[in-house]
């Protein structure tokens, strides 16, 4: 891009976003400070658009790093991140996914491409890794047609789960990553993994507004809990960090804003009932490319 075309776009910009991307924004940044760097640029405001990448490029961080109910994650890799904090927790999900993987029956083939790659302990830290890229929710506002592929891939996995008799209870924006090239999604931790109808061991802290009241009177693992904080997860991803949705309705078809902010107790029927919705309202599936 020419020199003065790029200095209008990062002055007339209101966030980092506008001017790099989250897979290449490192390179970019340089790039970017090579071309108008006050010592080799005379344009003028050439120092206010660098003071401006300065700051963009720390916001960009907020990419590579976050918080979820163990502690921290930090990424290591476009496909890899490693997991820090309460150990109990950390060795809880390292158990309930070899549990998963060790399932090997005809649906398990299908469902295990959610999963990661792998887990492994390194250095005090639980690192998940993936097949590609991915990235977590956390930060990230997409419009209804990414939420829609989103929420679909998460409802057909804890479809799988609740198959196989069993509740993740923790679905939410840092326990889900996306592969945003395929579709696809990354289920990354499984802190709260529980029998469907026992009582859990664990919730999510830092989502326990999310769950649906009847988990506190039942005390009991059920597929409602489940598809509540998959909705919800779909609405945080539209922009409503309340997960509530209601505002949603100004920006969003209102037939699919009632549909998340409605209870569905089967996660299969659930499903279905989404799929169909969204070919009425939208028609036949389309590939919504997601450039980030």
């Amino acid at each position: 891009m020419e020199a003065q075309l790029l200095l209008n776009k990062i002055i007339s910009s209101r966030q980092a976003e506008e001017v790099l991307s989250i897979r290449n924004f490192k390179k970019e940044y340089v790039e970017i400070v090579k071309m108008l760097h006050p010592d080799v640029c005379a344009l003028p405001m050439a120092g206010d658009a660098i003071a401006k990448m300065n700051v963009y490029r720390k916001e960009m961080d907020k990419y590579q790093q976050g918080e979820d109910d163990a502690g921290s994650f930090v990424f290591v890799a476009e496909n890899e991140v490693a997991f820090k904090g309460e150990e109990e927790l950390l060795k809880r999900s390292f158990h309930n996914y070899q549990l998963l993987m060790s399932m090997n029956d005809e649906s398990a083939v299908h469902f295990k491409k959610y999963l990661p790659q792998s887990l492994f302990f390194q250095d005090g830290a639980l690192h998940v890794k993936s097949e590609c890229r991915m990235l977590p929710l956390s930060h990230l506002t997409l419009t209804h047609e990414h939420a829609d592929w989103i929420l679909s891939r998460i409802y057909e996995l804890i479809s799988w789960f609740h198959q196989k008799g069993y509740s993740h209870l923790g679905i939410n924006p840092e326990s889900v990553f996306i592969v945003p090239e395929t579709h696809g999604i990354v289920c990354v931790s499984f802190y709260h993994l529980t029998r469907l109808d026992t009582q859990p061991e664990s919730l999510s802290g830092r989502y326990l507004n999310w769950y649906p009241a009847i988990v506190f009177k039942q005390k009991k693992a059920i597929q409602y809990i489940d598809t509540s904080l998959a909705q919800r997860t779909a609405i945080y991803a539209m922009g409503d960090r309340s997960g509530n949705g209601i505002v949603l309705k100004k920006s969003v078809n209102p037939e699919l804003v009632d549909f998340l902010i409605s209870p569905h107790y089967s996660s299969y029927q659930g499903y279905q009932e989404f799929r169909k919705l969204l070919f009425r309202l939208f028609g036949k599936p389309t590939f919504h490319q997601l450039n980030i």
